[in-house]
């Protein structure tokens, strides 16, 4: 709530200055800064092979997000955060005296100065891995660590499958695998068909191999699932609909970071850049599939504990077309937590350990299994939804 006492002062400096305007929801500089961004940072719609050192210490982190954040395409998709945190300031989430109505340049300002201080919250490494995924700089690692065998053959704890989101490869998830390794869990994160770009049905037929792969290699009779965007959509996919043996008893736990699913309008404006970058190939499927996905029901899944992680700082899903519910007769639990950090965004639930840790604490509801120790966070059985830090 911080953040609501620097409005006065933004919309002061709004007065003061006319270098930006508003018009048909979307932010556009009245004099160009494109040049200036293209020439200390460059496009490219192609992942890089070199890092850029400077932009990972902390100081350089902040100057590299004022930088992009103004760029075009982010531009374009800061309509979506915008539109986030002028509904969240103004929803019943927040008490009645504490509700503001702001304008379009105050909710700007306040997405502008949280991206800029978001950055030096996560690791050096991190920071190249957020770049990269931008297309600045190359991630931290170029393929992660591979074992026939697991790590932690003697682990009480499930083992864990991380599934990427739209376009995303697997070595984004580079700091989420080394946080749980490291608490004793065997990880692993799925390598998305067509580069992360097909469609949800080929996806989940993929996944349920992929799921089969982790509990034969660690001889678990259950995993725990972790779905980042896309990757949460199509787990919750192939739960619902695939009436499989690996499908209806494999999984204990899913984890869905930023997914929408009720639709990812955000997922408009990375399909308007592809397509025109991409003049000789077929639009993928997957493109119109998030835009307008339509099923947060909970229904035929047996016994999985569904965890939806939303953020109000995102800038591809709304928070409210986040939020799972659970059928009357469905025997399973669905929890929500709807997160209000300004150093939480799209991607950075991937990244911020503050987020690993409260993934941790949901993995433990309904753990209870032959040869784990029962969990002692729970919460009641049913659609929950919280709010928090």
């Amino acid at each position: 709530m911080k953040w609501l006492s620097q409005i006065t002062a933004y919309s002061e400096l709004h007065r003061m200055t006319d270098f930006f305007r508003i018009e048909s929801g979307i932010i556009k500089g009245r004099y160009s800064i494109n040049v200036c961004v293209d020439l200390l940072l460059g496009r490219s719609s192609a992942f890089r092979h070199k890092p850029i050192p400077w932009m990972y210490s902390t100081v350089g982190s902040m100057i590299a997000t004022a930088l992009i954040k103004l760029n075009p395409i982010q531009r374009r998709l800061t309509v979506m955060e915008i539109r986030n945190i002028k509904d969240y300031f103004n929803s019943d989430f927040i008490s009645p005296g504490q509700r503001r109505q702001l304008n379009d340049f105050s909710a700007f300002m306040m997405t502008y100065f949280s991206a800029i201080r978001r950055l030096p919250k996560i690791s050096k490494l991190a920071r190249q891995d957020y770049y990269a995924l931008q297309r600045q700089g190359c991630f931290a690692v170029k393929e992660l660590p591979s074992t026939e065998l697991p790590v932690h053959p003697d682990s009480k704890e499930l083992p864990l499958l991380i599934v990427p989101g739209l376009n995303t490869p697997s070595v984004f998830f580079r700091e989420m695998h080394g946080y749980f390794q490291q608490k004793g869990f065997n990880v692993s994160v799925m390598s998305m068909p067509e580069n992360g770009l097909a469609d949800v049905a080929t996806a989940a037929a993929h996944l349920e191999r992929e799921v089969e792969i982790l509990q034969h290699k660690c001889n678990a009779p259950k995993i725990n699932v972790v779905g980042h965007c896309l990757g949460g959509l199509i787990t919750h996919y192939w739960l619902e609909t695939q009436g499989t043996l690996t499908a209806k008893t494999a999984v204990q736990n899913l984890v869905s970071l930023g997914t929408g699913f009720l639709g990812a309008e955000g997922v408009q404006q990375l399909k308007d850049i592809w397509v025109p970058g991409n003049p000789d190939k077929p639009v993928p499927k997957v493109f119109d599939e998030l835009i307008h996905w339509n099923r947060n029901v909970v229904q035929h899944s047996r016994e999985v504990a569904y965890h939806s992680l939303l953020t109000v700082w995102d800038f591809m899903v709304h928070f409210r077309k986040g939020v799972l519910e659970l059928a009357n007769d469905a025997p399973c639990e669905v929890n929500n937590l709807i997160l209000d950090d300004p150093a939480i965004d799209h991607l950075t639930l991937a990244l911020n350990h503050e987020v690993f840790e409260k993934i941790e604490q949901m993995l433990m509801v309904n753990a209870t299994i032959s040869g784990l120790p029962e969990a002692n966070f729970g919460a009641p059985r049913g659609a929950q939804v919280r709010v928090g830090v």
